[in-house]
């Protein structure tokens, strides 16, 4: 099977956790620091068709490597990322949290970082579909 480029979904809500967490700043430095580009805090959520194949665009990045009770705080053991552009003009990151304990994170979520508000710069809704395209590895 080909390599997964494009990943295509639907916005949803989110749970507001995204801007909550994003405003740890260690935190936000890692992500600023693997995108290389300044980060917005908070995240758009994109309930895909299908769960992505995580194939070698993906790393992981444990919860450690952003603090040593991030996991605790979070009940999220890491992140799958990887660099996404949004709408074919934004750079950001894509991420699926690795939560092993309760009802886990959704393989078909898919959660974006960006240099902009996402929502905002592309007048999105609840509702609204939305195009990411994995960038090169």
């Amino acid at each position: 099977m080909g390599v997964q480029r494009d990943l295509s979904g639907i916005v949803q809500p989110g749970r507001g956790l995204g801007a909550a967490r994003t405003a740890d700043p260690a935190a936000l430095q890692l992500l600023q620091d693997l995108a290389g580009f300044s980060i917005v805090p908070g995240t758009l959520n994109l309930r895909l068709s299908e769960a992505p194949n995580r194939g070698t665009h993906w790393q992981y990045v444990a919860a450690t490597k952003i603090g040593p009770d991030w996991e605790t705080r979070t009940g999220q053991a890491g992140y799958f990322l990887t660099r996404v552009t949004i709408a074919e003009r934004y750079r950001g990151l894509a991420f699926q949290a690795d939560e092993p304990t309760g009802p886990g994170y959704p393989a078909d979520l898919i959660e974006l970082f960006s240099e902009v508000h996402l929502r905002t710069a592309l007048n999105l809704s609840d509702g609204d579909h939305l195009v990411v395209t994995l960038s090169e590895p």
